[in-house]
């Protein structure tokens, strides 16, 4: 996520793990079909790639999706169930550069968000 204001620009970093069995719940992906979209993401997971472990997170905003749409999924996938279910909190680190220069001018970490974690397990 980027700001721009006189010149500057704040680069907004993601906190996330790039393991493939973790999903980030986006709130980028509004539609009508967005239980359908991870549901298609869980099911490749546990057929194709054949993971035992899928874990549903969300941060800040997302918690609410990531509980909603780990439900979702459960109720769908029957040999799918809810494991565990964590939460912390995480620290962002925002980049300021300035647009003219392209060069980095600071960051901060002060912005906290919290964090869930929904592991699903595939009992087959």
């Amino acid at each position: 996520m980027e700001e721009e204001e006189n010149n500057i620009k704040m680069i907004k970093t993601k906190y996330y793990d790039n393991t493939e069995n973790k999903i980030y719940i986006s709130l980028k992906r509004k539609s009508k079909n967005i239980n359908q979209f991870y549901y298609k993401r869980v099911k490749e997971l546990i057929t194709e790639k054949k993971y035992k472990e899928i874990y549903i997170c969300g941060i800040g905003a997302c918690v609410n999706e990531a509980i909603k749409i780990s439900l979702f999924i459960t109720e769908l996938i029957p040999n799918l169930k809810i494991d565990e279910i964590k939460t912390s909190t995480v620290n962002h680190f925002d980049e300021y550069i300035d647009i003219n220069t392209k060069k980095r001018i600071g960051t901060t970490n002060d912005r906290k968000s919290n964090l869930i974690s929904i592991k699903l397990i595939n009992t087959n």
